[in-house]
């Protein structure tokens, strides 16, 4: 054998730089997801700069950790696909604060009396400057009974969420998500208040009617599914809509179940259900009065 036929007898992931139709894929975004991976977390990619699995793909449902997988896929579509892991049976959820337009998560907790350090946590910084703050479910708690919508700009995500070296476009420029703190699978255990938060007795979530979308918007959330933040007011939007355009309801309601099963972090089922039932009601009553409503 050579010298230039020589391998390392334990190459790293990480440290190959594969060419791919006469582009090289950049070693520290490989080196990234192998970090990934090698912390036990299962990942998958998504077309760049955007919440979108690629064709064939069921986002998080179709998750790897097994490195020559990870490596087929990153062939196949390239460095600058955007990243997500998925949470489920990890033991892990996070704590996703908004800020975007008049929406500042960070605010309504302040507002809320909760303050906690970021610098002592696993955080991802969004690109709209907001956080994704990953903790570990403690003994005794059930993930599948945490509410998801914790407050206006705040939500628990319990099934998968983007990481760095993701991007989106934010005003036209690309902007990054950005790892820092410790280490994701290091995560510290839920505090209580955010345990209060997310076990407490709500009530079903009322109609934003401010959220205006318009019919364009509406039919790529059928397309693309509901954007992470958004999801509530995309879902009373587009429940409101096909009702008003006559759809029967039950068609309505498969429409909206498909559209959130296409999302990146679908709304758990039962209220995905309290949502389109409630806007239901709003619907049955506007007609009895008459009211051409659009605020929906």
């Amino acid at each position: 054998m050579t010298e230039n036929t020589k391998k390392a007898p334990e190459q790293k992931f990480g440290d190959q730089v594969q060419e791919t139709q006469n582009k090289f894929i950049n070693s520290n975004y490989i080196t990234k997801i192998n970090e990934l991976v090698e912390q036990g977390l299962s990942v998958y990619l998504m077309q760049p700069k955007t919440s979108i699995p690629y064709k064939g793909s069921r986002g998080h449902l179709s998750s790897v950790n097994d490195i020559k997988e990870l490596k087929r896929l990153i062939e196949a579509h390239g460095d600058d696909s955007n990243v997500g892991i998925s949470l489920v049976d990890t033991g892990l959820v996070v704590l996703d604060i908004d800020r975007h337009g008049d929406k500042n998560g960070f605010k309504v907790l302040l507002d809320l009396g909760i303050k906690f350090n970021l610098d002592e946590e696993a955080v991802e910084i969004t690109p709209n400057a907001g956080a994704h703050v990953f903790f570990r479910v403690p003994d005794g708690v059930d993930v599948n009974n945490l509410n998801h919508v914790l407050a206006t700009g705040v939500e628990l995500l319990t099934n998968h969420v983007t990481v760095s070296p993701s991007s989106k476009i934010v005003d036209k420029e690309v902007a990054f998500y950005r790892h820092y703190g410790i280490k994701i699978t290091d995560a510290n255990v839920m505090p209580k208040w955010l345990i209060d938060l997310a076990t407490k007795d709500t009530k079903p979530n009322k109609p934003m009617h401010s959220a205006m979308y318009s019919v364009s918007q509406r039919w790529e959330m059928v397309l693309n599914g509901f954007s992470e933040g958004e999801r509530n007011n995309q879902a009373v939007s587009v429940s409101g809509y096909l009702l008003r355009i006559n759809l029967d309801p039950n068609t309505a309601f498969d429409v909206v179940k498909l559209i959130n099963s296409r999302s990146v972090a679908p709304l758990p089922d039962r209220e995905i259900f309290t949502t389109f039932k409630s806007v239901y009601e709003i619907e049955k009553k506007r007609r009895k009065r008459g009211i051409n409503d659009r605020t929906i």
